[in-house]
């Protein structure tokens, strides 16, 4: 079982598995080994019977601010004309890709505890849960379109089927805040608590009402419910990959990744 400085993924005898991002100070950003720990973890337990409920949160006031970019900008800071090539952009969106794929894979109820950022693909992480807790103070954001790029890990669907097309576009084209009030009046999230103390007791007592019902019931509900709700999941990822590779290779991706690089360095 994963269980590192960096991701926490632990099972206790009831079968309630909780993978705890803990990047603090990084604002829980998603970088790459990050990623696929988290990725292997949610594999492992989608194939285990004795897995009730699987718990996603952040530690330290962050959810998860996204893909950690600061690698990229490394890698491109020694010239500020270059594009990321195409291998690159296709690895990158690939292993977003496959993260939204993981927890949906995963059979059972998947809950997401969320307080404060949930930005970019931690925000498709999240809303790729089943039910979604946020405190009052938590927020989402999708601001690819500021940077020259689009939204991946899903969430051009996963949004939409939440709020529906009208208010998936606005948080989507915007790019801007969308807070947790807001989030749950548009039907974005299952409940809103007051603060973490409140988020952690409320997410207890969720996990442990669904770890007493029937495995059976709980699984066939879900994947029937998925087969309707999920059912252009698989789409909105191919034309995100398609998008985002050739959105990161575009000059105007390019003058941020080096204003990044530069403010960074």
């Amino acid at each position: 079982m994963t269980d590192s400085a960096e991701l926490l993924a632990t099972v206790d005898d009831g079968g309630i598995a909780r993978l705890t991002i803990n990047r603090p100070d990084r604002m829980n950003a998603l970088s790459g080994p990050v990623s696929l720990a988290i990725r292997a973890a949610l594999d492992e337990w989608a194939q285990r019977d004795d897995i009730r409920v699987v718990v996603i949160t952040g530690v330290g006031g962050s959810f998860s601010a996204g893909a950690d970019i600061t690698d990229m900008a490394a890698a491109n800071s020694g010239d500020a004309g270059a594009s990321v090539d195409e291998a690159s952009a296709q690895g990158i969106i690939a292993n977003g890709s496959e993260l939204a794929r993981s927890v949906r894979r995963i059979p059972v109820p998947v809950v997401s505890a969320v307080d404060g950022a949930a930005v970019g693909i931690g925000a498709s992480l999240a809303l790729g849960a089943d039910l979604v807790y946020a405190t009052s103070r938590a927020y989402f954001l999708f601001p690819f379109v500021n940077i020259g790029l689009m939204p991946d890990g899903g969430a051009s669907m996963l949004v939409a089927a939440s709020v529906g097309r009208a208010r998936a576009n606005a948080l989507l084209l915007l790019g801007e805040k969308f807070r947790a009030a807001a989030a749950f009046d548009a039907g974005l999230v299952t409940e809103v608590v007051a603060d973490e103390p409140a988020l952690r007791a409320r997410v207890d007592e969720v996990v442990a009402k669904l770890a007493t019902k029937p495995a059976s019931a709980l699984r066939t509900t879900k994947a029937a419910s998925d087969a309707i709700t999920m059912a252009a999941f698989e789409s909105a990822l191919g034309h995100e990959l398609a998008g985002q590779v050739a959105l990161l290779q575009s000059p105007e991706f390019q003058v941020t990744l080096a204003a990044f690089a530069k403010h960074s360095g």
